[in-house]
């Protein structure tokens, strides 16, 4: 009998167990203040799993006013081409950007035990429908390590695309890629 779990949005009183699983599952933690402020300001966009009343997964997310044509989804360094691409980006920072609201998932996580059981993937669903229905962003976007291939995969399942990489990302050295899924 598959396990069952609910995915709802987080309390405040869920950040401290919210903080262990980041610890366990990710090399990259962040300290009260960020998830408190992230609650604060997004909260429908910040979303825990449970399964019997045990918080065993996040997904945290903010909203940003983005005019970057590559969060926003309209334009990809990664398929364009290095220098192709650097021309672009110097080209569009100087037109007049107008900004609009692109969704940033900052981090998602899911405890080993449970994971392949389909809670990231409900995590990243409710992300991508709040962000689309209650935020009204034009797009989503994360930082992923290009060596995450299982997380890559997830993502490209959900629609997301590869569109930048930024070399150094992580404090390890590791490049990231920046995928992005459009909303509207």
């Amino acid at each position: 009998m598959p396990l069952k779990f609910t995915v709802r949005r987080a309390r405040e009183e869920d950040i401290h167990e919210v903080m262990k699983i980041n610890m366990e599952s990710l090399p990259e933690n962040y300290w009260y203040g960020f998830y408190k402020h992230i609650l604060d300001n997004w909260g429908e966009a910040f979303l825990v799993a449970e399964v019997g009343g045990k918080l065993v997964g996040y997904a945290m997310s903010r909203v940003e006013d983005q005019g970057d044509p590559v969060l926003l989804g309209r334009a990809s360094e990664i398929e364009e081409g290095g220098e192709r691409s650097l021309i672009r980006r110097i080209m569009e920072s100087l037109k007049k950007v107008e900004l609009k609201p692109v969704g940033h998932l900052v981090s998602i996580a899911v405890r080993a035990p449970y994971r392949g059981i389909g809670i990231g993937s409900k995590l990243l669903e409710e992300t991508i429908r709040v962000m689309r229905d209650f935020y009204k962003a034009e797009s989503v976007y994360l930082e992923v390590r290009v060596s995450n291939t299982p997380a890559i995969k997830l993502y490209e399942k959900f629609g997301f695309k590869k569109a930048r990489i930024v070399k150094g990302y992580y404090a390890d050295g590791e490049d990231a890629y920046i995928m992005v899924k459009r909303l509207q």
